[in-house]
């Protein structure tokens, strides 16, 4: 049974669709529940046809006549529009953030969006003891939508701002209102209140907790340039659904980075163990325990703050497995856990007893100073080198020669401070003298102090006088002179003109080349001549492109990603139940938008599926139609009764054209 309109009633239509054929049985006259305009739009003129004519069924001239209005009327219709297209009316900036009810250092991202303000300057953010607000751009990404509405084209034009808010302490804070200046006007966002509260397990036992964080370091009171070794452990109890231990990547599986803040251990690397521990009721269980390890060195004097650290996973309640037979999290609970800074004394070198010599050295070292040659005439140079072996080495500082006036004295030497090399466990310092006067001469003993901070005391080191023979300046004959006989006695030069003299050189082109032909190049001749270095261009962009292949795993992931899809595809078409290809296509396209965005997993929900295509600006009519494939193919998951081979296959088109979409933007 079919509705047609006719007039301004609805009538019922026994029509056999696999016939084509309609007799249009009027059964009953019903009033249609939204009158129909007396001028309808070409849309509603399409829709009220009823009648069977020439042409064909009404459905398939309807779908005639909305394909001839796409293809030919809508482009006249907009261009027609001409200065007819006007901003949309909604104007004003908004916060947005992803979640407002957070624990002690929780981060979540937020987004400041400016709709048709014209282009924003950048805001200044608020600031608080209760979080930290930070901005990520400080250039906002812009988009673009126009809509046409009953002849009236609107457009919406949107800056935003990417946002980092990360909660400090418990209480209720107020973000806002956040002042935008843009256009000449400025546009306030309205307050949001958010909520900071720990959680009842976060002061549990490690036992009784799904999830555990502690922070180690040591010693807590250095000295500066010294360094720390800081520990930070979490661990997560192992996975175990309906009596069955599943071991997942917890990393990439089950932390959530992005909602998590791991202070200085941010991209350490991560050693793996076990850990068997007891809850309340003495029932053992076994955690998967990480220890990432990260040496700080103490810049300058004060609180060296390391930590807090705070940890959010989704632990798993339910897994299946995907298209490669691999475990995957179906669902989870949200688990955090917290742990407190810190803080390390760096103490300065104290500044009683503080020898001139001392050039901010602290740690351990030894003391060698030595030149080379031993032998040089006056003017040349020599190379003194002075080499500190001991640790730390960064930041060591050599001696500071223009302090010592005996070697000033005999000596010419840049005073620039030379940066020195590490060889080994020693840093060498070298530097040129010039001998100001030939003879026995002595390179005086040099001074150099640091601090011990075992003995916290200053200790200062010398070397034994260096002696070095300068000879006198010699002339091109081998004769010793010094450089005011050589002024002296020089004769003063005379030319004599044997014959001609010079003249100047002056060229007739015309001349040169009489009889020189310029030659004429054949195609042939400028094809040879052209092809190496096209050749040898292209074989160069090639060589490049396989390099870069083989050096940048992102790049040969985000090439490869169409290709291994569409390989995959092809094999979960030709599966013969619905609800295999449903699920094999949902884990093909999770695989593809991993690697296609850089992703480290390839689980991802159809929240983080939108939140990851809106984030890299995808059209907003693409990224709801995968957003929906996504929670239809996981509706089929649960219930692979309701699985359709039909549906999907209509919605085959779509997913060649969403990859498409997806390869020409640039991520």
């Amino acid at each position: 049974m079919r509705y047609f309109v006719k007039g301004d009633k609805r009538d019922v239509c026994h029509c056999s669709v696999s016939s084509g054929l309609c007799s249009h049985a009027r059964v009953a006259d019903q009033p249609i529940p939204s009158p129909i305009p007396s001028d309808p739009s070409p849309t509603l003129a399409v829709a009220r046809m009823g009648h069977r004519t020439r042409m064909g069924h009404p459905a398939k001239m309807g779908r005639r006549r909305a394909l001839f209005l796409r293809l030919f009327m809508l482009p006249l219709f907009c261009i027609g529009l001409g200065d007819r297209i006007v901003a949309a009316q909604s104007t004003g900036v908004e916060l947005r953030f992803d979640s407002l009810s957070l624990e002690p250092g929780e981060s979540v991202n937020g987004q400041l969006i400016c709709t048709n303000t014209g282009e924003p300057t950048l805001p200044p953010l608020p600031a608080s003891e209760g979080y930290d607000l930070r901005l990520l751009n400080p250039t906002p990404a812009t988009s673009q939508m126009m809509s046409i509405t009953n002849g009236r084209a609107t457009q919406r034009v949107t800056y935003t701002y990417s946002l980092r808010l990360t909660a400090l302490k418990e209480g209720t804070f107020t973000i806002g209102p956040i002042l935008v200046a843009a256009g000449g006007s400025t546009f306030p966002t309205a307050p949001i209140t958010v909520l900071v509260r720990k959680t009842v397990a976060a002061q549990a036992p490690k036992g009784d907790r799904l999830l555990f964080v502690e922070i180690d370091a040591a010693p807590r009171s250095i000295y500066v340039t010294q360094e720390v070794q800081a520990t930070l452990v979490f661990g997560i109890r192992q996975i175990e659904i309906d009596g069955r231990k599943y071991d997942l990547d917890v990393i990439r599986q089950v932390l959530d980075l992005e909602g998590s803040e791991l202070s200085v251990f941010a991209g350490g690397q991560a050693s793996r163990s076990e850990l068997v521990l007891p809850d309340a009721k003495g029932v053992r269980h076994t955690y998967i325990v990480y220890r990432v390890a990260k040496t700080i060195r103490g810049e300058e004097a004060g609180p060296l703050r390391v930590g807090p650290v705070f940890l959010r996973a989704e632990y798993p309640t339910a897994v299946r497995a995907d298209f490669f037979g691999r475990v995957q999290v179906a669902r989870s609970t949200k688990e955090t856990a917290r742990v407190e800074g810190t803080v390390i004394d760096v103490k300065g070198p104290p500044l009683e007893g503080r020898p001139d010599s001392f050039t901010g050295s602290i740690g351990q070292f030894k003391f060698q100073v030595t030149s080379k040659p031993d032998r040089v005439e006056q003017g040349e140079p020599l190379t003194l080198a002075v080499a500190i072996e001991g640790a730390p080495l960064g930041g060591v500082a050599g001696p500071d020669l223009s302090r010592i006036p005996e070697l000033s004295a005999r000596f010419d030497f840049s005073k620039d401070e030379p940066v020195g090399d590490i060889e080994g466990n020693r840093k060498v310092f070298r530097r040129a003298i010039f001998p100001k006067q030939f003879g026995d001469q002595t390179i005086p003993t040099i001074a150099w102090s640091y601090f011990d901070p075992k003995s916290e005391r200053y200790i200062t080191l010398t070397n034994d006088p260096i002696s070095i023979a300068v000879a006198p300046r010699t002339n091109a004959t081998g004769a010793v002179s010094t450089l005011e006989e050589t002024s002296a006695s020089r004769p003063a030069a005379k030319l004599t003109v044997v014959a001609g003299g010079i003249s100047p050189i002056v060229i007739d082109a015309d001349a040169v080349l009489a009889n020189h032909a310029v030659p004429s190049l054949t195609p042939f001749a400028v094809g040879a001549l052209g092809a190496p270095p096209i050749a040898y261009a292209i074989a160069a962009l090639v060589a490049r492109h396989r390099q870069r292949l083989r050096c940048d795993p992102s790049f040969a992931r985000r090439r490869g990603a169409l290709r291994r899809a569409k390989i995959g595809l092809a094999a979960a078409w030709r599966r013969p139940d619905a609800a295999g290809q449903w699920s094999a296509v949902a884990d093909i396209l999770c695989v593809y938008l991993s690697d296609r965005f850089n992703l480290a997993g390839h689980a991802l929900t159809p929240r983080e599926v939108r939140t990851l295509l809106e984030s890299n600006h995808v059209a907003d009519g693409v990224s709801k139609e995968i957003v929906e494939f996504f929670e239809t193919a996981d509706g089929v998951r649960y219930a692979p009764s309701a699985a359709s081979a039909a549906s999907l296959e209509r919605i085959r088109p779509a997913i060649d054209r969403w990859l498409e979409h997806l390869e020409r933007h640039d991520p």
